[in-house]
């Protein structure tokens, strides 16, 4: 073989592997969702609420408003939050509701409905006084949802957030947040 067919054939092998790799790269990326694609050990597996992993998976929110009561009953959660004096601002539990709606519906696949009150306890006689509650279920809202409640700026709700999360304020919200606002 003469020494410019070695190099001709080798220039057209090397070229021909190059574009297969390039092929072949191609197709991973279509198949398998390029950028979208996350390694084997980067797989998210949805967490599955129960009784024994209520408090577990509750705690990893730190919440600045304490939970008073919490329930788990066939995909039904069910908390309390407690507002305490006047330190506790209506942003800070915007903040809360959103961080209970993502972890329950973003993170936890089991729940289908949160039922939730906002409570001030009166430090004097200790008797609890419901001053907001929501009943968020899954699938009525859209997911950007969320991020609005979570910066809302207004002690008074969209009629949009209102229906979404069937959110009822009492008087007493009226008087502890909107006429200090």
């Amino acid at each position: 073989m003469k020494p410019g067919m070695i190099v001709a054939a080798s220039i057209v092998t090397t070229i021909t592997a190059v574009i297969l790799l390039v092929v072949f790269q191609s197709l991973h990326t279509r198949t398998w969702g390029g950028e979208r694609a996350e390694p084997v050990t980067a797989t998210h597996q949805p967490i599955q609420l129960t009784n024994e992993n209520l408090v577990d998976v509750l705690s990893s929110l730190h919440m600045s408003t304490p939970i008073a009561r919490v329930e788990w009953k066939q995909s039904i959660l069910t908390l309390d939050l407690k507002v305490k004096g006047k330190d506790t601002s209506y942003t800070e539990i915007y903040e809360n509701m959103a961080a209970l709606a993502d972890l329950s519906f973003r993170t936890v696949d089991n729940v289908d409905q949160v039922l939730l009150r906002i409570m001030a306890e009166d430090e004097w006689i200790h008797k609890r006084h419901l001053l907001l509650a929501a009943d968020i279920r899954r699938g009525e809202w859209p997911l950007y949802a969320i991020d609005m409640l979570r910066t809302w700026k207004s002690t008074t709700f969209s009629e949009e957030l209102k229906d979404w999360f069937h959110l009822m304020q009492t008087e007493l919200w009226k008087k502890q947040f909107e006429m200090t606002s």
